[in-house]
C-alpha cells in the first residue's frame, strides 16, 4: 500500500507543478498580449500626436484640425485605458464639439509643442 500512496502523492505533486506551470505562461503570455497592445496604442497615439502637429502649423481647415483631434484624442484615452485600468473615463460632455475644438486650435496655436506637452502630461499621470 505504500508503494500506491507514494506514486499517487508523486503523481498529485506532478499534476500539481505542472498546473502552475501552466498557470505561469499563461500569465506570462496575457502579459506578453498586453505589452504589446501599449505598444501599439502608444505608437498610434504619437502618431496622431504628430499629425496634429503638423496640421497646426500648415494652414489646414478646422475641419481636419478637429479630426486630427478627434484621433488624438481617442488614441491617447485608449493608451491611458491600457496603461491605466484603474482610471475613471470621463463622459463626454453635451457641450458642441465645435466650440472645445476651436478652443483648442486656438490655445495650440502658440507653441508647435502642444502634442508633446499633452503626452507629457498623460505620461506623468499614476499608473
Amino acid at each position: 500500500m505504500n508503494g500506491k500512496d507514494s506514486q499517487t502523492s508523486s503523481n498529485n505533486d506532478l499534476a500539481a507543478a505542472l498546473a502552475q506551470f501552466n498557470s505561469g505562461v499563461t500569465t506570462s503570455r496575457q502579459l506578453d498580449k498586453e505589452a504589446k497592445a501599449i505598444a501599439k496604442a502608444e505608437r498610434r497615439r504619437d502618431a496622431a500626436a504628430q499629425n496634429l502637429k503638423e496640421l497646426m502649423e500648415q494652414e489646414t481647415s478646422p475641419e481636419d484640425k478637429a479630426v486630427a483631434e478627434e484621433e488624438y484624442r481617442t488614441a491617447a484615452d485608449e493608451w491611458t485605458r491600457l496603461t491605466n485600468p484603474d482610471a475613471i473615463t470621463a463622459e463626454p460632455s453635451e457641450e458642441p464639439p465645435v466650440e472645445a475644438s476651436e478652443t483648442e486650435i486656438s490655445a495650440s496655436e502658440e507653441p508647435t509643442e502642444n502634442a508633446s506637452a499633452a503626452e507629457e502630461a498623460e505620461d506623468q499621470e499614476p499608473a
